[in-house]
């Protein structure tokens, strides 16, 4: 890999941005496909579908692997729609999200290491004193109830 530091001349410009995106593509398909193939090197897929004697809780191992959003009863309706275990749907769906999540996180985390915040925003996301929820009202604006 070539120095990126040569295509970064101000980190804050969007066009050398674009550059970096470009040139890094590569690197997020690699990203993708190391975390793929994690899934075999690992075991998991074999463990998964081992056919030994041994009963094994799947739905267990996928929810203990990638949560509660894996288990094979959310997937419920589209294994009747498409014919598909929903154990199958499960797997294809977790570890394709899982892939892209770790993926994207590792070359986000690069960005942000070589460009920082981009500063698109000019407004802070603190509340400031002139923000009209904490404009302070003066005596003179109360108005005081006649004693009767």
């Amino acid at each position: 890999m070539s120095d990126i530091g040569d295509l970064v001349r101000n980190p804050n410009n969007a066009e050398d941005f674009l550059k970096f995106i470009s040139y890094n593509g590569l690197q997020y398909i690699h990203e993708v496909t190391a975390q793929l193939s994690s899934f075999v090197e690992n075991g998991f897929l074999k463990t998964l579908f081992d056919k030994s004697s041994q009963a094994m809780n799947k739905a267990q191992l996928l929810v203990e692997t990638f949560g509660e959003s894996a288990n094979p009863n959310n997937f419920a309706i589209q294994a009747k729609e498409t014919n598909i275990q929903p154990t199958t749907l499960s797997l294809i769906f977790s570890i394709a999200l899982y892939a892209s999540f770790r993926s994207w996180d590792n070359f986000a985390t690069h960005a942000y290491q070589v460009y920082g915040d981009m500063g698109d925003d000019t407004e802070s996301e603190c509340p400031s004193v002139n923000d009209e929820l904490f404009v302070s009202t003066s005596s003179s604006n109360l108005k005081s109830t006649p004693n009767p």
